[in-house]
């Protein structure tokens, strides 16, 4: 698979990034999202913010396709990640990995 950067605004316009705290769409341009996978199923979701030319790391987290799935099946639409300051649409999150 190997580690692909997005930006959070691009998730967010395709429906993947549902919301961030503290942060407004208007400031997803200036936030970075990395999914990376070094194993089968298993995948690190990072978020960076990157303001006034620095970037900060904000969270992590890994992602088991497994519990995706699990989430997908009991019809949950969204899952809260990084302890909750972000939610994602599972459907739309599952597709966009297995484009990958």
């Amino acid at each position: 698979f190997g580690s692909f950067k997005y930006s959070a605004k691009d998730l967010y316009e395709k429906g993947i990034l549902l919301s961030i705290d503290q942060f407004s769409p208007h400031q997803f341009d200036k936030i970075d999202i990395t999914i990376s996978s070094n194993k089968p199923s298993i995948f690190t979701m990072e978020v960076f913010n990157n303001v006034l030319g620095i970037t900060n790391h904000i969270a992590s987290t890994d992602l088991h396709v497994e519990d995706l799935l699990q989430a997908q099946f009991e019809n949950q639409a969204s899952l809260s990640l990084f302890n909750g300051l972000a939610k994602v649409n599972i459907r739309l999150l599952l597709y966009h990995i297995n484009q990958k």
